[in-house]
């Protein structure tokens, strides 16, 4: 299963995301992401983080 992150639409790197909201947040909303695919795989994971749109989805 591969892990996209974008942000604000522009598709990120899990490395850059570490780096602007913390690693252990990131890793938190990975597992909340998980979470919810697997409870529903239509379901969009987007989060409002400060001033930009945060969404992660799976493949």
């Amino acid at each position: 299963m591969r892990t996209i992150i974008t942000l604000d639409g522009k598709k990120i790197s899990k490395k850059a995301a570490c780096e602007m909201f913390g690693k252990e947040d990131m890793d938190k909303r990975i597992r909340e992401a998980k979470e919810v695919f697997f409870e529903d795989p239509n379901e969009e994971s987007s989060w409002w983080m400060g001033s930009r749109m945060l969404t992660i989805e799976f493949r």
